[in-house]
């Protein structure tokens, strides 16, 4: 049992149920275009059972064998189908390219050495126009110890991700760090500092 299986083993959902508030600001509307998003690090699906709900195609990605379980057991509770996929996020060409219309990563957190890999897969997932939306937590995040890694090198600045996109023909729409307050589950509670962000991928 891994870190991630540990702490979401109970039968509590240590995020909540809720969908993140950027997704809700994100994500408002429903559609029936047939449009597939995939969830790095989605942990216990409250983001993708809510998506889905939406009429999304939904696909997500975890290391947590537990909180894949929670995932299915949640699209089972809100009557929607998703797919569920064991994998690491850093792991290099994890996703299926060019395959979907939004890919997304909330508090997803990687070992630097695996930031690279990770918003390769993305990036690389989105079809042409397709859009990376992400929250993350911020290197001042440390300060406020309301959630996230302990960590610094795990956390970002929105220099360090510029740089990463360098290295991709995409858009940036958002890319800004903010203060927020966020109410999740048990593990969220109180004032952040996040970066988040909303990029393109051109043609």
């Amino acid at each position: 049992m891994n870190h991630w299986d540990e702490k979401f083993d109970t039968k509590k959902y240590i995020y909540g149920e809720l969908a993140n508030e950027f997704i809700l600001e994100k994500f408002s509307n429903n559609t029936d275009n047939n449009e597939k998003i995939v969830l790095l690090a989605e942990g216990e699906g409250r983001n993708a059972i809510y998506l889905a709900k939406l009429g999304y195609k939904i696909t997500t990605f975890d290391m947590s064998k537990v909180g894949i379980n929670k995932q299915i057991e949640l699209a089972k509770k809100e009557n929607v189908s998703i797919d569920t996929n064991y994998g690491d996020i850093t792991v290099s060409d994890l996703v299926e390219v060019e395959k979907y219309n939004y890919s997304i990563n909330i508090f997803g957190h990687v070992p630097n050495e695996g930031k690279q890999k990770m918003f390769n897969n993305l990036i690389t997932a989105l079809i042409p126009t397709g859009h990376a939306i992400f929250e993350l937590y911020s290197e001042e995040q440390l300060e406020y110890g309301t959630g996230g890694p302990k960590d610094k090198s795990m956390l970002y600045t929105v220099d360090e991700i510029k740089t990463i996109l360098k290295n991709y023909n995409v858009k940036i729409h958002r890319l800004e760090k903010v203060l927020i307050d966020r109410y999740e589950g048990h593990m969220h509670n109180g004032r952040a500092s996040v970066i988040q962000g909303d990029i393109e991928k051109i043609m």
